[in-house]
């Protein structure tokens, strides 16, 4: 959940900051004790507030501070908009000519999160799609809906991603499963041309 609000970075803090919090406590238990010798008790218990500190504001107050900060992997100028996926708007898009790019994905696929940003982040392929009126179509298959599990099946696959290009008059091209924008751009390239 805080992944989905506040971005992985944040995610990320507040683990170290676990981390840091569990390693104070650990140090405590083990030589923090009155049975230790008095130095390395004291030098233990001082560690462990450090850590805890260091873990509590990590936690606390890093992750708030990471998720407050602007995302620098987006484009300034605007990002692609995804229609929902249905097959019906697919084939209704292809009878009137247009060149339709659908993405199958789910937010648990790590190839797909890393294409999204890499790939369909770039503000050349965002232009490029916008050039050629591309209609982009989104097939979240993160809750396994029927109609996309039917869809990836008639093109032999049963998981995400795949990239999948339409164009008018033409056979689907299938993309590969880790894109680069150079990939996606050689794809519409062909298909405009």
């Amino acid at each position: 959940v805080l992944g989905q609000q506040a971005g992985i970075n944040a995610v990320a803090v507040f683990l170290m900051g676990l981390l840091a919090l569990a390693a104070g406590a650990w140090i405590y238990g083990r030589w923090g004790i009155p049975a230790s010798d008095p130095v390395i008790r004291r030098v233990a218990q001082i560690t462990a507030v450090l850590l805890l500190s260091i873990g509590l504001g990590a936690g606390l107050f890093g992750a708030k501070t990471i998720a407050a900060m602007p995302d620098t992997t987006a484009d300034a100028t605007g990002t692609i908009a995804w229609e929902p996926f249905t097959m019906e708007r697919v084939e209704e898009l292809r009878r009137g000519g247009k060149i339709v790019f659908v993405d199958f994905t789910a937010a648990w696929c790590l190839s797909c999160q890393v294409n999204e940003r890499v790939a369909f982040g770039s503000a050349e392929v965002q232009e490029r799609f916008d050039e050629l009126g591309i209609v982009a179509i989104k097939a979240d298959w993160t809750n396994r809906n029927e109609e996309i599990t039917r869809a990836l099946a008639a093109f032999g696959r049963n998981s995400v991603p795949l990239y999948v290009l339409y164009g008018p008059g033409k056979e689907p091209v299938l993309l590969p499963e880790i894109l680069t924008p150079g990939i996606v751009l050689k794809a519409l390239d062909q298909v405009d041309g």
